[in-house]
């Protein structure tokens, strides 16, 4: 897991936002959407930017710190 502060989640939402990619608020919420046409038959599907794709939430803890996944590291480096 990659624990990430305020601060963290700004910098991995800056470096994450790419062509086919979006990362954004939602309230206190971080949103992580990828394109994919699947996304329209998904219950986690979202339409975004005139396309398809799939959305991942991730909600702060009661400690004030979101929880991503290790995939995510890669966006530190």
């Amino acid at each position: 897991m990659l624990v990430l502060n305020e601060a963290g989640v700004k910098v991995f939402m800056d470096r994450f936002n790419g062509n086919t990619s979006k990362s954004f608020w939602d309230n206190y919420d971080v949103i992580i959407w990828n394109q994919n046409p699947s996304g329209y038959m998904s219950p986690s599907g979202m339409f975004k930017k005139d396309a398809w794709g799939m959305a991942h939430r991730v909600s702060i803890n009661k400690d004030g710190l979101w929880k991503l996944h290790k995939k995510y590291v890669k966006y530190f480096r």
